[in-house]
């Protein structure tokens, strides 16, 4: 770790967040438990897990811990943190795909979005040398005079999505809007579905001097055609799509994309508007998703009561008939808590860092015995962010005494 990356790093923890590539360098503890879910993204077994922590075991942070590792395995990644109040609700797959475009990052790139994905793409159909288990698929994509059809996706709205990006970046005819404009539709579906016209003469008709789509006007916009209604015939094509950007992953060149989805209990439970079933179809959802439907990696970050929880829910909803064995069958990966010797070793780390990010020498024994006295303190306090309390203490008491130095 350079100067610069420690002094990113120490930024990132003042905050309590887990510094970006370098979250395994303050990782502790439970060694036997995080070795299993590395090797499980290795094995690259497209599964969907539910990791069971208590409040303030650091669920966020191993969510991270695994988007790094995925990363360097050479996935696509994207990280959800949701919301149930703003607009991403799980009983709407459109928001879910949505929001799962909007964070998607991919090896070796800056940026993340559907920019990120896309770019990818367009490097993979100009390669001379292409995934040849992808190849005919790419010629599709690649084949611009012929280009009104793909085999290998199943959403027709992701479909012209990556139709018009690809095609306004690789000929610019109005300065770059064109794919702006792209990712902004398709990050969220819903706000455009009273403007499909719009949609059709921008991106289809607009562009059609590029490509031969041999499909009417009307069958992209008219009523009951659902070219870019992606929560159409119960959300079935947001699943496509979501599907479809697993696929994208893998024709880049990737091994898939894989979901990791913080706060996930917050979208479950308070839920509100919507009528009494919102619930409900977000609980079914969840089921779908482990049931196979979407065929990558996911993982799920929740507390340990948290089926019962949601069995409770619904019978005080008033679901009496539901089969509440599924809830028991999610697949799921139990994670101990952090203990103080583990917090010992975090802040040890941290002090490491803070001297090489500021160019100082703590005094290890007066620090390292004030450390230990902070971490006591908070280590018997049942409150829901230990750890992040713990990392955002030992970093301000080592900026006090930096200070002091000064």
């Amino acid at each position: 770790m350079t100067s610069v990356e420690a002094r990113r790093a120490i930024e990132a923890l003042r905050k309590g967040l887990p510094p970006d590539g370098h979250v395994r360098r303050f990782t502790v503890g439970r060694e036997a438990e995080i070795g299993e879910l590395e090797s499980r993204v290795r094995q690259g077994r497209a599964e969907a897990l539910l990791l069971r922590a208590n409040y303030g075991a650091g669920k966020s942070h191993l969510l991270r811990l695994i988007r790094e590792l995925a990363i360097s395995e050479r996935y696509a990644v994207s990280l959800l943190s949701l919301d149930a109040r703003a607009d991403v609700r799980f009983n709407r797959m459109d928001q879910i795909f949505g929001a799962a475009i909007r964070n998607i990052e991919v090896p070796d790139s800056a940026i993340k979005g559907p920019g990120a994905l896309f770019g990818a793409l367009l490097d993979a159909m100009t390669s001379p040398c292409p995934d040849p288990s992808w190849k005919s698929q790419l010629d599709e994509l690649s084949n611009m005079g012929r280009w009104d059809y793909s085999t290998a996706l199943r959403s027709p709205a992701l479909f012209v999505a990556v139709r018009a990006w690809i095609v306004g970046t690789l000929y610019d005819d109005d300065h770059g809007m064109v794919p702006r404009e792209v990712e902004s539709w398709i990050c969220e579906p819903w706000n455009y579905y009273t403007r499909t016209k719009w949609l059709y003469y921008r991106f289809v008709s607009g562009l059609r001097n590029h490509f031969r789509d041999p499909r009417a006007a009307w069958q992209f916009y008219r009523r009951g055609c659902e070219t870019f209604i992606l929560r159409a015939a119960g959300y079935q094509q947001a699943w496509d799509a979501l599907r479809d950007l697993n696929v994208l992953a893998q024709m880049c060149g990737f091994r898939g994309l894989v979901l990791l989805v913080d706060e996930f209990e917050d979208v479950i439970y308070n839920l509100r508007g919507g009528g009494v079933d919102c619930q409900y179809e977000a609980f079914w959802n969840l089921f779908r998703l482990f049931w196979g439907e979407y065929p990558g990696m996911s993982f799920y970050a929740v507390t340990p009561g948290f089926s019962e929880k949601c069995k409770e829910l619904l019978r005080r909803k008033g679901y009496r008939d539901f089969d509440y064995s599924h809830f028991d069958e999610l697949p799921a990966f139990e994670m101990s808590p952090i203990g103080i010797h583990e917090l010992d070793e975090l802040a040890l780390r941290i002090m490491d860092a803070h001297g090489m990010a500021y160019g100082w020498e703590p005094d290890p024994e007066i620090i390292v015995s004030e450390l230990k006295e902070e971490l006591r303190q908070i280590a018997t306090i049942p409150v829901q962010d230990r750890a992040r309390r713990a990392i955002t203490n030992v970093v301000s008491l080592l900026d006090q005494r930096l200070e002091a130095t000064i």
